[in-house]
This record gives C-alpha cells, sequence and structure tokens, in this order.
C-alpha cells in the first residue's frame, strides 16, 4: 500500500513510524467512536513515511469515496476522479449522482479537477461542485483525448492529445480501459504544471505496473489471469480484456466476492464466457455469507463448483484460470503464485 520510488515500505519503518503512532492510536481507542480503521491507520502512516522521506510528489488513492476519505485531509495539486460507478451502495447512495457527490467532495477550492467520466448525470455533478470551488474541470474526450493505434497483450500502443500531444505511447497494461486511464494520468500531470519531460513519459508507461489487474501469472505450465475486478464496471472490463486477448481460448473462472458487494451484477456480466466456473471463498473477514454467493452464482450458470480454498480451487482448474471477485481474493492467489508462500493469517 506504501511505496517510494517504486520500493515497497520496509517492515522495518512500519514499526518505526507504527511505534511514533501508538500512544495516539491508543488514547483514540479508549472512545470506540474515535477507533480508527486499518485504512485510516495506514494512511497516516502513509503520511508520516512520505513526510521523513521528503518526497517531491505524493500520488494518493481514495479508499471509500471521497468526502470523508482519510485521504481527503491533503490540499492537492490536481484531484482526479477516474470514473463513477456503482460501489459500496450501502455507504455511498444508490444512485450515480448520489455517488458523483460523495467523490466530489475531493475537489478543493482552485484545484483543478480531471476526470475520465463520461456518464452526463455523473458530470453535472462534478461540475455543480467545482463550480462553487472555483476548480476547472479537464473531461475526456472534451479537454484531452486518447486514440487506440493497436491492442497487442503487454503493448498497448495509442496516441494522446491534451496540452501536449504524444504518438504511438506504449502501454504493457492490458486493456482499452487502461489507456483511457492512462491518458487521464497524463492530464493530470499536465494540469500540476510539473515540468514534463517526453522520455520519462515514454518509459513511465512502458514500465508502468498494476499487480493484480488484468496480471498474467505462469505456474506449473498453467496460465493464471488475475483481476480484482469487485464491482460491475470491472466486471465489465475484465470481460472486454478477456475478449481481446483470449478470444480463442477456453477459460476457467475461479471467483469469490464479499458480502457487500454486488455479487448479482458482477456475476452477470460473466454469463456465456467461462467454460467452467468454481466458488471459493475470500481470505477476509467481511466474507461470511459463502452460501448466498453460491446461490446468486447458480442463476447465472448450469455447473457451479464450490471449492472454499482459494489454492485447492485454482490446483483443479486445469487450463487458463481467472481468479476475479476481490483483491483480498487475488492478492491471497499471487503472493502463493508468485513467492509459492502461503499467507498463514487467512489460511483457511
Amino acid at each position: 500500500r506504501i511505496r517510494l520510488n517504486e520500493e515497497y515500505i520496509s517492515e522495518e519503518d512500519v514499526v518505526k513510524i507504527y511505534e511514533k503512532m501508538e500512544p495516539i492510536l491508543n488514547e483514540l481507542d479508549k472512545e470506540e467512536i474515535f477507533s480508527p480503521s486499518f485504512f485510516e491507520v495506514v494512511t497516516a502512516m502513509a503520511f508520516l513515511y512520505f513526510a521523513e522521506k521528503n518526497v517531491d510528489i505524493a500520488v494518493l488513492e481514495v479508499g471509500l469515496g471521497g468526502r470523508l476519505d482519510a485521504t481527503n485531509v491533503v490540499f492537492p495539486l490536481c484531484s482526479t476522479i477516474v470514473t463513477v460507478d456503482r460501489d459500496h451502495e450501502k455507504t455511498l447512495g444508490y444512485t450515480i449522482e448520489q455517488i458523483a457527490w460523495e467523490k466530489s467532495g475531493i475537489i478543493k477550492e482552485g484545484v483543478p479537477l480531471v476526470t475520465g467520466e463520461r456518464k452526463r448525470e455523473a458530470l453535472k455533478v462534478m461540475e455543480d461542485v467545482a463550480r462553487k470551488k472555483n476548480s476547472r474541470v479537464y473531461v475526456i474526450d472534451k479537454d484531452f483525448s486518447v486514440r487506440v493505434k493497436s491492442l497487442k497483450l503487454h503493448e498497448n500502443r495509442f496516441d494522446y492529445c491534451g496540452e501536449n500531444t504524444f504518438e504511438d505511447l506504449v502501454l504493457t497494461m492490458n486493456g482499452p480501459h487502461q489507456i483511457e486511464n492512462a491518458g487521464v494520468a497524463l492530464k493530470t500531470l499536465e494540469a500540476t504544471g510539473l515540468p514534463l519531460s517526453e522520455k520519462a513519459i515514454r518509459e513511465g508507461l512502458k514500465n508502468a505496473k498494476n499487480l493484480g489487474r488484468f496480471e498474467i501469472l505462469e505456474k506449473d505450465g498453467k496460465t493464471y489471469i488475475l483481476d480484482g475486478a469487485h464491482n460491475p464496471h470491472g466486471a465489465e472490463s475484465l470481460v472486454r480484456s478477456l475478449k481481446l486477448y483470449f478470444n480463442d481460448k477456453p477459460l476457467n473462472l475461479v471467483i469469490g466476492i464479499l458480502d457487500d458487494k454486488n455479487r448479482e451484477d458482477i456475476l452477470r456480466k460473466y454469463t456465456g464466457i467461462f467454460e467452467r466456473v468454481i466458488v471459493t471463498r475470500v481470505p477476509s473477514p467481511r466474507m461470511k455469507d459463502m452460501n448466498g454467493l453460491v446461490d446468486t452464482a447458480k442463476k447465472f450458470f448450469k455447473n457451479v463448483e464450490v471449492i472454499e480454498d482459494p489454492l485447492e480451487a485454482i490446483e483443479s482448474s486445469e487450463g487458463d484460470t481467472v481468479v476475479t471477485g476481490s483483491l483480498f481474493l487475488v492478492g491471497y492467489v499471487r503472493e502463493f503464485l508468485t513467492t509459492g508462500k502461503i499467507n498463514e493469517e487467512w489460511k483457511l
């Protein structure tokens, strides 16, 4: 969760920073209403770590929504809302407008906003909030754009047009949605007013990685496609990428979805794609209703297998296998596939 120049924070630094925070956390824990969440603690640790390392630029990703998120205490160079989709509905609201309003809580007075959102109802909310905050809004296809030139696994080419124009950029991350995300990132850089080097941009895009997002790993002669898609929009992007890059291959699905996610709409996106469907447990205390997930899966797939242990599930799956539904699940499986280690904290 915390990286500096592509290097993860060391265990030593985690311990050192936590020890500084511990007396304050203990005080907050005395009154349950003020007890911070895991995400809030990690966010505070990141702030301390970045301050100690005297970073030039910090990139912060909101955990949930925006308005009330722990990251939303900073005054940034630029705010970015990539897209708006239905997720965390019990907290953020059940309409696109409500969710867009919560996300627009990150807009600050006079600070530009960049967005890759196209839905009119979401844009109207963002633009209304930005107008009140005297913030300029940069919208994809209006103030900047990307043009896909070719899509090839790990070698996707596109042109960017914004304040600057860059042709034939190469992105190793896969899927047309990642090209749009790259366009949003480039516009965000432009909006900050920081100096841009074309060489650095080209190298950065070529070397960019997003672990657990259409990440392809090989182990024991089998191919695994890991994707942390955990909402309908993410599932739609995953299906689009599978059709682009694996259209002629039979695929298996290993899926686990947390209780508080929109299970029905996620699973609906996967109908007609997979030869074999295995439902597994997400290694998280937020998954208690395994039977509910199985019942929902049976609405969309004729033959649903249940293998509660994720590692047993991927072991039993033959051929190319997609593992998705939760970042917790993908992270657990990824650690095993890349290191051979089993995270004992979540061993099932």
